[in-house]
């Protein structure tokens, strides 16, 4: 007995003892301790754990920032490379107005000797054509007032020369094409010079421009017809207020706007008096032959047709 620990535990029922060996209460310390153990490793071991953790979402925080940095800085060299596109399209673009300046020179010295065209024998099938292939008309359909824009000159001897008109109008006045054409150079977000433009290349050399814009509608390769919107009036770029700048040209050259804005069915005939730098017998003779063409396409997909309908 004496090697016995006796433990007695009363209830209602009555008493009960168990026995158990003396070394029992080692037994307890024992287990006790190595519990306690277990739990100051757990403690060691889950405060390791939370420090690798916290390096580890350290270290993700630092690669998410220089990730934005690295996307930040390839979007920026993205727009670098997108404005030096920009800019080499505009110099190849002058490069090609300076060697069309040249061979308009050339051109312009030998104007005398163009020929009056007989405007007689244009039907009216055919000037439609020509008015929808050369730029004519007003690009907006309402302004305020319309000023001739100026270019200084560099020699003191040469007066200024008009580029084209500044039509004063609200933001956001619709915008139209004033002739059949593509695309040829679009600019957006730009807060100087021309500001956000467009550039139409026309049929025989002719282009037009429409500057200062709020909002472009149309991309760089688009085909647009006469009278279709394509873009908003603003002021960006270096502009006085809202306005919209539009100019005419020819091969490179700028033309008077004043002949070709006021241009339409009504005054057909003077554009051809007004304006001798321009082959217009050669050209007239080129649309006629196009509209010749037209109509023996029309006729040749009528006669087929009524084949069809036969059959």
């Amino acid at each position: 007995m004496q090697d016995k620990l006796v433990v007695t535990i009363v209830d209602e029922s009555g008493s009960r003892q168990f026995r158990l060996p003396k070394n029992a209460t080692k037994i307890l310390v024992f287990i006790c301790f190595v519990f306690a153990v277990i739990v100051l490793c757990c403690f060691f071991l889950m405060k390791f754990l939370m420090e690798k953790i916290d390096d580890i979402a350290f270290k993700k925080n630092i690669a998410i920032s220089e990730y934005k940095y690295i996307y930040q800085k390839n979007n920026f060299l993205k727009d670098q490379i997108k404005q030096k596109g920009e800019e080499l399209a505009i110099v190849g673009q002058k490069i090609d107005d300076l060697e069309n300046i040249v061979n308009v020179k050339k051109t312009t010295d030998e104007s005398s000797k163009y020929e009056k065209i007989d405007l007689q024998d244009l039907s009216s099938s055919q000037k439609t054509l020509i008015l929808s292939l050369i730029p004519n008309g007003e690009p907006v359909a309402s302004y305020t007032s319309k000023n001739l824009a100026y270019q200084k000159s560099h020699s003191a001897k040469k007066s200024n020369t008009s580029t084209g008109y500044d039509f004063v109008t609200s933001q956001g006045t619709p915008v139209y094409a004033t002739a059949d054409g593509v695309i040829d150079l679009t600019k957006s977000n730009s807060s100087n010079g021309y500001g956000n433009f467009i550039k139409i290349s026309h049929s025989f050399g002719f282009s037009s421009m429409y500057a200062h814009l709020q909002k472009s509608l149309v991309k760089k390769g688009d085909f647009v017809q006469k009278g279709q919107l394509i873009g908003y009036s603003g002021h960006t770029g270096n502009s006085n207020g809202d306005t919209l700048y539009y100019e005419v040209r020819f091969l490179g050259k700028v033309l008077d706007p004043t002949i070709y804005t006021a241009w339409n069915s009504n005054n057909f005939e003077e554009v051809f008096d007004h304006d001798s730098s321009i082959d217009w017998k050669s050209l007239v003779w080129t649309i006629q032959d196009m509209a010749q063409l037209q109509t023996y396409k029309l006729s040749y997909q009528s006669n087929d047709f009524s084949v069809g309908e036969k059959k």
